[in-house]
């Protein structure tokens, strides 16, 4: 009699839980019986990783598992394997989930399977659910639960390959009487072995537009916020776009400011400070003690600084690596060209005098913002998927397709290393 396949399959059922509504399960099917069961262990990992993980994250570690199930029930034969068998079994789907089983005789155990190969991210990355759902089992279990013998994952390469030779029955004969298992705590940072790692990547040549296609977006732009966004990303020695919608209309400054802050001497091109969008001391007053941009957005507006925000916010804006000076946890920006830097200015004082008519410093403190909404989102800061559509509009005009090989926002900010690097400046320069 033909034993049943798969004998695990995942479903979605609903629970009644403050993290989630839903949860991915899977259900178990008995080889000898055909009774079905729900596997507790699995509905209790779940909700505990939907506590942390997004319901896709949630269904993948699920998937995972229940993909392995069916696996290790070809793989065993039906019988009971030894921790070090068991150990084996998880090498075996971690290799198998590279090479596929398409190409394996009928016959194989395993066959069944119909697996085309993945890429090693993939493995890698299937490695660790597995480990995260050992691990929990051992906690569910109880203290004399042990999942995976962890010496065998430090075997390099070549005896992992002596290994899978020398069992093309997949361990069957060697099932002996099954150890229970114990303690796995110690087990959890397990790495996957050397040969599934993904080798680290190569960086390579990082398109960006050219010189000429970004001059002649800059010429075509009319309105003043995006033109400056522009100026600002392809000149100002490489900021993030996210770093640029941080910027408050205090720090446009004269070029004599670089003095108060750097203590350079001005270099007559204007002033844009980039700084800490939650612990930046500065106000736009030098007399505005220790009070940072959290507290002050806080109290004045009742707004949180924007990198502090939810990602799902539209207003969301990071700030990655940026490293800031002083005591008012500033950067500056380094303009490249002085006929950029000029048209900054210009671009910057139409600016400036729109935020004075429009009086928008009583409704936030940032520069970079809707000028020519017909709604109430005149004057209002602008969003990332604004400026994203801005800068499609911005290729199309001069008849540039957007998006392809770097013609992109951050697509700029490697066109500014590349000009850097034209202006024969130093390896450290390029990296302040």
């Amino acid at each position: 009699m033909a034993r049943p396949f798969p004998v695990a399959m995942t479903a979605n059922l609903p629970f009644v839980s403050v993290s989630h509504a839903a949860l991915p399960v899977i259900f178990i099917q008995d080889p000898e019986t055909g009774e079905t069961t729900l596997c507790r262990h699995a509905v209790k990992w779940a909700s505990q990783l939907s506590e942390n993980q997004g319901p896709i994250s949630v269904r993948q570690h699920v998937a995972t598992v229940c993909r392995f199930m069916n696996f290790y029930h070809l793989f065993s034969d039906g019988q009971s394997l030894s921790i070090y068998d068991q150990t084996m079994s998880i090498w075996s789907y971690m290799d198998f989930r590279g090479t596929g089983t398409k190409h394996l005789d009928e016959n194989n155990l395993i066959y069944p399977l119909l697996w085309d190969g993945v890429a090693r991210t993939t493995i890698s990355t299937e490695f660790k659910h597995l480990i995260r759902y050992f691990t929990f089992v051992e906690t569910y279990t109880g203290p004399d639960a042990k999942i995976v013998d962890r010496s065998l994952f430090r075997l390099p390469k070549t005896e992992v390959q002596e290994l899978r030779d020398s069992t093309n029955d997949f361990f069957v004969h060697l099932a002996r009487h099954r150890e229970y298992w114990r303690d796995l705590r110690e087990n959890e940072n397990l790495r996957p072995p050397k040969k599934f790692k993904v080798p680290p990547r190569r960086k390579g040549f990082r398109p960006f537009p050219p010189e000429e296609e970004i001059t002649e977006i800059i010429a075509s732009e009319k309105n003043p916020i995006f033109k400056a966004i522009w100026l600002l990303l392809s000149y100002g020695a490489s900021h993030r776009i996210s770093e640029v919608l941080n910027i408050w209309q205090a720090d446009i400054l004269p070029s004599s400011y670089n003095r108060e802050f750097f203590g350079l001497a001005p270099d007559g091109f204007p002033l844009v400070l980039i700084a800490d969008p939650s612990n930046s001391t500065w106000l736009g007053d030098f007399n505005s003690g220790s009070v940072n941009r959290a507290q002050y957005l806080l109290t004045e507006y009742g707004l949180r600084p924007r990198s502090e925000r939810s990602d799902k916010d539209p207003l969301f804006a990071g700030f990655k690596t940026k490293k800031v000076y002083g005591e008012y946890h500033v950067a500056k920006t380094w303009w490249l060209n002085e006929n950029a830097a000029s048209a900054f200015s210009d671009c910057a004082a139409e600016i400036q005098e729109f935020h004075l008519r429009h009086r928008t410093s009583r409704k936030h403190p940032y520069f970079f913002v809707n000028m020519f909404a017909r709604d109430d989102r005149l004057g209002e800061p602008l969003t990332q998927n604004r400026i994203e559509k801005a800068w499609i509009d911005a290729c199309k005009r001069v008849g540039i397709t957007p998006h392809v090989r770097g013609r992109n926002l951050h697509g700029l900010r490697h066109f500014t290393k590349y000009y850097m690097a034209e202006l024969q400046l130093s390896p450290s320069d390029i990296q302040i």
